[in-house]
């Protein structure tokens, strides 16, 4: 008896050893390193061979012969003849480093005289034996990871090995669960869909027997499991809408084919599968797959970080399973002694954490970790012992001898501390304590357990610090360019008559600002030209027959400039009037204001610089009063120093000035900004700005006169506008560093 244990023993941890991440990286060494597993391996096999002669006696079935030979394409097929038929291929699992498929023969002996077999035949370079009590595990030694696929046919089983790992995995059926041979047909109870906690698409399956033949294929972009011998009932030949689960899975169809079931899974996007069994319920995991470029493997964006494993076992017992888990990761597991009873597990490339939650779930346990120790028990007793704990826990709080401790502050004023400490939404204090302010010391008293006092402590390195302290500086620039141009003429001819001998004079003016009048007006009457006249013997009358005057008076208002003509024909009577005005102007301003204020960290802070407005105001009495506007340049700021040295600011800012006045009341032009922004420090960040452009090209004209070409200029009035103002709001954050003086 001794013997078989110790074979049992080497059988869980040859099983064991070495396994490694399924994607072929290395993470870490498991068990033992190559060296010291050769020397288990030899020495374990001697002791093995010492007790087979003991373990074949009480095992009738034994393995007789075994062969090997090549199939096309580099496969392996390795021929196993037993005495007595089994009733199913063994089962197995897979490691991958080193590269290994262990197989175990239930109720079967080694009827060998040996345990290591040279194979040398493509992948396959030899095979070991192991027996314990009541069952043969055979080893098959590879030079690289392969698929395999296992067949019973009698008392012969046939292991066929794949060439490449690849082009296993391409299209080819991966026997999850073999059926059991000679049993009654199974059945699905039910078909469902769940969304995990990290995104994936859970499809769940009840099976009707654990022992029910599985085998899952990709085909396509699609996921195809066959339930081997499974009727499916009515009920449940449907097709599942998904999508709106928001998982990689969209569709899921199940169907009866022959004497099988059919489920085909259809996801969408880059995704991955992993397929389980925990007893009755099958379960298959579509997980969506991140695409990052600085990652050298893709895979799932979070989830069970583990390294991947493959197990597949009949009927275990869950104590054995936790312990091969143990073995695989290398912590301590421990379990309770009320952990009890059996389990059918396959898991197919499914990380260890994962696995751990599966068997803990499907048995109604749960687990605590400690460090490297993981305690496993029954989730109700393990319940009541952190019950039990927390009683405890709270009976010496009731118990323990308060004491009085005196916190002095820095920076924290003692009465917000005290109102934190003792709300009572959340006190931080025990019933039993209290806290006490002193305003002119800035210290605080507060009684109670050591624990509690500690937590004070805390609270008081972490919250009694130096506010850091934050400049804004705000540049508001208006600029503006305005330039006018105004051209415009006086034209009037006017027809007199003489007595006696005169001379006239004519005389021209330039410089002269004239009076504005009505534009286009044609008036009757002398005109008041720049008209000297010299008479001899006689005088000048101005329309003395009647005739009228013709004038044209379109001038510039407020000329800088005018140029005057007047031409006076004695023979004729005719005086000719012409005056032409102009003014151009071209202006460029720049106005800059820049308001700066310093504040504490989350502090609202304001500064403002203007002019308030007097106005009267009516009141309810029919009195006036005298009420005030402010029209001010102002900035209010409330700024958040971010972990990385970044400002996020609430801003508003301001710029007002008076106006146009109407019915003697100034108006305010404003301009305002309010926003939320996030700066470096030190950095400009511009918030906004407003362009404004304005252009005018004003004509005014006599009718008919206007038009005429050339002539016509001295009928109409030209006006040209063209003026632009920009404003533009900046603001520079500064954290300043108190270490830091000026000298």
């Amino acid at each position: 008896m001794m013997s078989s244990n110790r074979s049992l023993q080497f059988l869980e941890k040859l099983r064991n050893s070495g396994i490694k991440h399924q994607g072929g990286k290395m993470k870490k060494t498991i068990w033992l390193s190559k060296f010291l597993q050769a020397s288990l391996l030899v020495s374990l096999m001697v002791l093995c061979g010492l007790t087979q002669a003991e373990e074949q006696s009480n095992l009738s079935n034994k393995i007789e012969t075994i062969d090997f030979s090549t199939l096309p394409g580099g496969r392996v097929a390795i021929r196993i003849k037993t005495t007595q038929a089994l009733t199913n291929p063994p089962a197995g699992f897979t490691l991958n480093n080193p590269a290994r498929i262990a197989l175990d023969f239930p109720n079967v002996a080694n009827g060998l005289a040996k345990t290591n077999i040279p194979a040398d035949q493509g992948a396959l370079k030899s095979v070991t034996l192991a027996q314990g009590k009541e069952r043969t595990r055979m080893v098959l030694n590879l030079s690289k990871n392969v698929a395999y696929n296992a067949a019973a046919n009698g008392n012969e089983v046939t292991i066929t090995l794949q060439a490449n790992e690849a082009s296993a995995n391409q299209g080819v059926e991966t026997k999850f669960a073999e059926p059991s041979i000679g049993q009654a047909q199974f059945s699905l109870k039910n078909v469902d869909f769940a969304r995990g906690k990290n995104g994936e698409g859970r499809i769940i399956v009840d099976l009707s027997d654990a022992s029910a033949g599985i085998n899952i294929k990709q085909k396509g972009k699609t996921i195809v499991v066959d339930f081997i011998n499974t009727n499916v009932p009515d009920n449940l030949q449907r097709r599942l809408n998904v999508t709106n689960f928001n998982t990689p899975v969209i569709f899921v169809d199940t169907m009866k084919q022959g004497k099988n079931g059919r489920m085909v899974i259809e996801p969408q996007g880059n995704w991955e599968q992993s397929a389980y069994q925990a007893d009755k319920k099958f379960i298959i995991d579509v997980r969506p797959v991140v695409d990052d470029p600085n990652k050298l493997v893709r895979g799932a964006k979070t989830g069970y970080a583990g390294e991947k494993l493959s197990l597949n076992f009949q009927n275990i017992e869950v104590r054995a399973v936790l312990q091969v888990i143990a073995d695989f990761t290398g912590l301590n597991i421990v379990t309770s002694d009320t952990v009890t009873g059996n389990l059918t597990l396959r898991l197919k490339d499914v990380p260890w954490d994962q696995a751990m939650d599966i068997i803990t779930q499907s048995k109604g346990l749960a687990m605590r970790k400690t460090g490297n120790v993981i305690l496993v028990a029954p989730a109700e007793e393990l319940a009541a012992k952190e019950k039990q704990a927390l009683e405890a826990t709270q009976q010496i709080d009731d118990l323990e001898a308060v004491r009085t401790e005196v916190f002095s502050l820095k920076y924290m004023r003692a009465e917000d501390l005290t109102k934190i400490i003792t709300d009572a939404k959340q006190k931080i204090l025990s019933k039993r304590g209290s806290a006490v302010a002193d305003p002119r010391t800035n210290n605080i008293f507060v009684q109670d357990t050591p624990k509690y006092l500690a937590q004070v402590q805390s609270i008081i390195n972490k919250t009694d610090v130096a506010v850091r302290q934050v400049m804004i500086e705000s540049r508001l620039v208006i600029a503006d360019d305005k330039y006018s141009k105004a051209l415009g003429a006086r034209f009037g001819v006017t027809q007199t008559r003489t007595t006696g001998n005169s001379v006239g004079t004519v005389s021209g003016s330039l410089g002269n600002r004239p009076t504005a009048s009505v534009a286009g007006s044609l008036t009757q009457g002398t005109h008041n030209g720049s008209i000297q006249t010299a008479t001899t013997g006689g005088v000048v009358t101005t329309s003395s027959d009647g005739l009228p005057d013709l004038n044209s008076n379109l001038p510039v208002a407020n000329a800088f400039g005018s140029f005057a003509y007047s031409l006076f024909n004695l023979p004729a009577g005719i005086l000719l009037n012409l005056e032409l005005t102009a003014m151009e102007s071209d202006g460029r301003g720049k106005v800059i204001s820049s308001p700066r204020i310093t504040t504490a960290n989350q502090h609202k802070a304001k500064i403002a610089s203007g002019t308030e407005i007097p106005y009267l105001e009516a009141s309810s009495s029919g009195a006036a009063t005298i009420a005030f506007k402010s029209a001010v340049l102002s900035l209010e700021v409330t700024p958040q120093i971010t972990p990385d040295d970044k400002i996020i600011m609430e801003l508003d800012v301001k710029k007002d000035r008076v106006g146009q006045i109407f019915a003697g009341v100034p108006s305010i032009e404003t301009q305002n900004i309010n926003t939320q922004v996030l700066v470096g420090n030190g950095e400009t960040a511009v918030l906004g700005g407003i362009y404004e452009q304005t252009t005018r090209n004003d004509v005014e004209k006599v009718p008919f006169f206007g038009d005429l070409p050339i002539m016509g200029n001295l009928f109409k009035r030209k006006t040209v506008q063209n003026d632009r103002t920009e404003l533009l709001i900046f603001v520079t954050p500064k954290i300043m560093d108190d270490s830091l003086t000026l000298h």
